[in-house]
């Protein structure tokens, strides 16, 4: 076998040394090729003897030197733990002999695309992956290759994991044996898996793949194994999706096969032309890459020549750095910017704290590969400007850095998202474990914040990523993490005097020059302040607004100290923002100057600006929404508009609705008063906005003085206050509204936590004894009473609304069923009113799986509207969709067969083909007749609703995905496992845009996808979405749900076919538990959980609990799911089965 370089085709072309003449148009074209191979006969035709790339390639680019690169290709060599090692091992020396090879003929810099079949191109991207590090003096040689390499082809690489039991198996059978028939046979039982893991070498990669143009190629025929045909790489792990680039299947052709063309074969001209293509693009670019690359060398040999360090180029079409030395002038180096806070102009101070950092991180002589994991953390009080000073710090330096990212360490769940968010600029998955991999292979240099690290549950050591890269800045309000600084730490107090009064003259807008006069008069506040910066800010605001001139400053300051000492006398409240009662003084007073201001202006936008103070000091701090108070407004607008004189007659009735005055007089105000009233509050100070002006903050320490200004017993009135604004903004959907847009909805969630937690929702008269006809006898005698159990109810509903747009059942649940007991018991369950509120409810029981309630009280509104409507009207049409479907999910597959069966032919008839809610219907069916293993008529069901809803409302629309859903399970259970893998991806992935990462929902597709993964042998990359997405169950839904226990079992599936087989039979046990003591032991899950864990049993050898396991399943088939069901009878046939051994 040969082993090394091996040279197929010379080309003679003259060496001008003018890489932009004739010679810059050659390439190198290097294959490598795969497992079970060599590196001639792998490449030929045995028919024809065809090399291909010898032969027919230069045919159409002559100026094409081809080489193939030649290794032990025995898979038992790989069948070893140590697989990474030998493939790094191989990749160093094709590196070398590549190097070689073109230093001696004179071509270092000739563009090379690499021609790779199966394992041969996880040796070539460990190659490239050590070629780009090696950038020091020493070894920079080897860089070459990197700096080269244009285009990439992959014929059958496996990107994720080999299944090294295929290889052996191929190995063993004798040339004769292995048959080269075009057919696909039907499968037999595969030997059992055994992966070695890739994930290292691509994750590697994942930062320098953007740098290369690469198609990929999968195998369009299997192999044959004597005994069985199977794929050796699927198309997933051979074209993974996450890559945005060309993939095409070899047409025709197994594995082995796929590399071996002619100029007949099918897909020949397909690749010529990828191929072509690259070869004409490549030397242009490779001219200008190693031209910046030439420069940025020059410059860092001359300033660290004895140092290890990297250079920086970027590809024409796909920029990504990977530099420490100086920029070029026409390209910036930083790449990626992310800060929590934005850079500040007007920033004054903290010179000797900035100069501190940048010493400790941007030393000019340590460069940033030797100098290992930098660490400086910043302390000290809040309002003290930690977070801006290391905003300013990214922002002034951001030149030195390949990029700036901020983890938000508020909670632990935060600091997740932040790092998932990495991951994903990383080219990696969204998870928190690919952000901090990301950051941890990075060779680029980075500056990382961790800001806002002061909750006690923050265990620090956990939120760095791992390695000895990286810069490393963290925020805290906790003195003991300064230890973690490797490179030390500093305490941010008050400033230095000079600071404190630059700061206070500029923002007390005083032109320069100052005289002598302003300077001791700013000295003597500044010093009286304490130079704590947001205390001095304030202050400068307070004389800018003309509240009192500079020289008067302090006896206006000591006036409202005392004022606020004799308000606060007794109370030893003190806000955990602050770290001493001096401080709180200092820092409250001075925002009391400010508030004087509003009260002293009298005008009709500050009295406004301040009862919105009030309001937003019950919100949540951050990332308040201008739009809240607009949609209030126009929604109040709307309901006190001219209206009949009934309606005019009921309102007279109503009690004075509790809201700020710009919401009680709306007549004539426009929306744009909402920023004019905000406007006061901004220029006092006492708001900032961030995403231009959609949205505000209030600094926390404001937020906290905010709410202590409010006597303690009004606070109650002001939340509610709050949450009336809330609801004013938000309307629920009518039966028109097909989907709405739930963003603003779920960023509304903090503030109505916040709202709730100071003045929690009730209706009062819920579980009165009255009764009903009491109720309605109180009405007579207090008309107004009615009006107030309303309001009531019609904010428990919306908080439910929002709560359950959110994934958060629970809290939905409780309040709605508040609104369902008080409409029973006012209205009646033959109200219409009454049955939408009972149908609300019934649907957020369904989210969280309590399907016993939520049929129960579906059931009675079905009754109520039978009577009310008849059968075929609308109403009933859509109770009975909901009916049948949780009839579905509760396992009960005869009644839902027979409801759905009955609203898709009445709502067909009455309603139309077309209809929505014939759709609806219609899905639920074809859900239910897969249950039944009536897979065709399944699919064509959901292919005819699929087909009318896009049409209808979009691809996108929430209705749309999941009749995609349905239908990619219906894929799944007739075989179609890589369509349905992708159908059911697009809708995780638009689930996940629309809904958020944690809906329940999502993590249902999620499940689903994961399924879909597990029939196509993608196990870990299952096993991954299931880890992730059972713990994100937990917390959303709890231990208990549905779709919990179903990704649990699904995770049983995987370890199983892992060979796992004592964790599967753990898990397995554990979640029938569950199941059994949350659904009973007759639903479907606990049925086909019994399946499942006598399969484990068999698998083990256990027959005789097998058999046991499979006997408790057919017992527990009598009454839902009934012996007439084809599952029921293939249990009774297995038992049969082991019964006759």
């Amino acid at each position: 076998m040969p082993v090394g370089l091996q040279h197929l085709r010379e080309i003679d072309l003259p060496n001008t040394g003018d890489l932009e003449d004739g010679y810059a148009d050659a390439v190198d074209i290097v294959a490598i090729h795969g497992l079970n191979e060599n590196s001639i006969t792998a490449w030929i035709e045995p028919e024809s003897g065809v090399l291909w790339l010898r032969d027919l390639i230069p045919l159409q680019v002559p100026k094409a030197r081809i080489l193939s690169f030649g290794y032990e290709a025995s898979p038992s060599f790989f069948d070893d733990e140590r697989i990474v090692e030998k493939i790094q091992s191989l990749a160093t020396t094709l590196v070398a002999d590549l190097e070689g090879d073109r230093s001696l003929e004179n071509c270092e810099r000739r563009p090379i695309i690499f021609v790779c079949h199966g394992l041969g191109g996880v040796v070539v991207k460990k190659a490239l992956a050590h070629s780009a590090s090696s950038t020091s003096s020493l070894v920079a040689h080897l860089n070459d290759i990197f700096i080269s390499t244009f285009a990439i082809l992959f014929f059958g690489t496996p990107h994720d994991n080999i299944n090294i039991t295929k290889w052996l198996l191929l190995e063993s059978l004798a040339p004769s044996r292995v048959s080269s028939r075009r057919f696909i046979r039907h499968s037999q039982p595969t030997p059992k898996v055994k992966l070695l893991n890739l994930e290292t070498v691509t994750n590697q990669f994942a930062p320098l793949m953007k740098k290369f143009h690469t198609s990929f190629f999968w195998e369009g025929m299997p192999t044959d194994f004597s005994e069985y045909v199977d794929f050796l790489v699927d198309q997933h792990s051979a074209a993974p999706s996450i890559y945005d680039a060309p993939k095409c299947a070899i047409v025709g052709a197994n594995h082995s096969q796929m590399i071996k063309l002619t100029e007949l074969s099918p897909s020949y001209r397909t690749v010529l032309s990828a191929l072509k293509r690259y070869c004409r693009m490549a030397p242009k670019t490779i001219f200008h890459r190693w031209k910046e690359a030439d420069n940025a060398i020059a410059r860092v040999r001359l300033n660290e020549a004895h140092e290890l360090t990297d250079f920086r180029f970027n590809l024409l079409d796909k920029v990504m750095d990977l530099s420490i030395g100086e920029p070029s002038q026409d390209e910036p180096r930083n790449q990626h910017f992310f800060t929590r806070m934005l850079h500040s102009d007007n920033y004054i101070g903290r010179t000797a704290a900035s100069k501190r950092i940048r010493d400790a991180f941007l030393s000019t002589n340590i460069s940033f590969s030797m100098q290992g994991q930098k660490r400086f953390v910043v302390y000290g009080i809040a309002g003290s400007g930690k977070s801006q000073l290391c905003t300013n710090f990214a922002y002034n330096n951001q030149e030195s850095y390949w990029a700036v990212f901020t983890i938000d360490a508020t909670s632990v769940r935060l600091a997740a998202e932040s790092y998932s968010a990495i991951g994903k600029v990383g080219g990696l998955e969204g998870t928190e474990s690919s952000g901090k991999y990301f950051l941890s292979q990075a060779r680029e240099p980075w500056l990382l914040i961790i800001d806002n690290a002061d909750s006690p549950d923050i265990d620090l050591p956990k939120l760095l990523p791992p390695g000895n890269r990286g810069h490393i800045l963290v925020t805290t309000r906790n003195r003991d993490f300064r230890d973690f600084g490797n490179l030390g730490s500093i305490e941010l107090g008050g400033l230095e005097k000079e600071e404190a009064l630059h700061l206070l003259l500029r923002s007390a807008r005083i032109s320069t020059p100052w005289d002598i006069s302003i300077e001791t008069a700013g000295n003597e506040i500044t010093k009286t302040l304490g130079y704590l910066a947001l205390a001095v800010k304030q202050a400068g605001t307070a004389i800018s607004q003309k509240l009192c001139e500079l020289t008067e400053y302090l006896r206006f300051y000591q006036y409202y100290r005392k004022k606020r000492q004799r308000g606060s006398a007794g109370s030893n409240k003190i806000p955990v923002e602050i770290g001493s009662s001096g401080q709180q003084a200092d820092i409250y007073t001075a925002f009391d100057l400010s508030f004087e201001y509003l009260e002293r202006k009298q005008t009709v936008e500050s009295q406004d600006a301040i009862e919105i103070l009030n309001i937003v000091s019950f919100y949540h701090f951050r990332n308040i929404r201008v739009d809240i108070f607009e949609r209030a407004l126009k929604n109040r607008q709307a309901s006190t508009a001219p209206s009949t004189l009934r309606e005019a007659i009921a309102r007279r009735l109503q009690p004075p609705h509790l809201l700020p005055r710009f919401l009680r007089d709306v007549a004539d105000t426009e929306p744009l008063y909402v920023k004019a009233v905000l406007r006061e509050l901004y220029m006092c100070s006492l708001i900032n906005y961030e995403e231009g002006d959609k949205s505000f903050y209030l600094h926390p320490l404001v937020h906290t003085w905010a709410r202590d200004r409010i006597h303690p017993n009004q606070r109650k009135l002001w939340a509610h206050l709050a949450l009336n604004i809330l609801m004013e903004s938000v309307t629920l959907p009518s039966d028109r509204d097909r989907e709405i847009d739930t963003q603003p909805l779920r960023e509304m969630i903090p503030h109505l936590d916040e709202c709730f937690a100071a003045s929690p929702v009730k209706i009062e008269l819920f579980s009165s004894r009255l009764g009903r006809l009491g109720i309605l006898g109180a009405n007579l005698i207090l008309p107004t009473m009615s009006y107030i159990l309303r309001g009531q109810a019609l904010t428990a509903a919306k908080c439910g609304y929002i709560y359950a747009q959110s994934g958060r059942f629970g809290q939905s649940a409780h309040l709605l069923s508040m609104v369902k007991d008080l409409t029973v018991q006012t209205l009646g369950y033959n109200n219409g009113t009454t049955q939408k509120a009972m149908l609300f409810l019934a649907d957020v029981l369904w989210g969280l799986g309590q399907l016993k309630s939520c049929i129960t009280v579906q059931s009675q509104v079905v009754e109520a509207r039978r009577k009310r409507f008849g059968a075929s009207h609308r109403d009933t049409v859509q109770a009975m969709a909901k009916l049948g479907h949780s009839f579905w999910l509760n396992g009960q597959y005869a009644e839902s067969l027979r409801v759905l069966e009955e609203t898709a032919k009445t709502s067909n008839e009455a309603l139309g083909p077309e209809d929505p809610d014939t759709l609806i219907a219609l899905d639920h069916l074809g859900v239910t007749l897969g249950s039944w293993r009536r897979y065709e008529e399944s699919k064509t069901l959901h292919e005819r609703v699929l087909k009318a809803r896009k049409h209808i409302l979009g691809e996108a629309n929430l209705e749309t995905l999941t009749t995609m859903n349905n239908l990619a399970m219906a894929l799944l259970d007739l075989g179609q496992r890589e369509e349905a893998r992708q159908m059911m991806h697009q809708v995780y992935e638009m689930r996940k845009e629309k809904l958020g990462k944690e809906h329940p929902y999502t993590l249902w597709a999620l499940c689903y996808l994961s399924k879909a993964n597990i029939e196509l042998w993608n196990l870990e990359e299952a096993e991954n979405m299931l880890v992730g997405g059972i713990a994100a169950g937990k917390r959303s839904l709890g231990d208990e749900h549905l779709g919990v226990l179903m990704g649990c079992g699904e995770l049983a599936r995987v370890y199983a076919r892992q060979g796992r087989l004592q964790e599967a039979e753990e898990l397995t046990l554990g979640t029938l538990r569950k199941v059994k003591e949350s659904r009973g032991s007759e639903h479907y899950d606990f049925i086909y959980g019994m399946w499942k864990l006598g399969q484990l049993y068999e698998q083990q050898d256990k027959l005789d609990s097998a058999l046991d396991a499979y006997r408790t399943a057919f017992e527990n088939t009598k009454s839902r799911l009934t012996h007439e069901h084809p599952f029921s009878k293939q249990i009774k046939a297995r038992i049969a089965s082991l019964e006759g051994r």
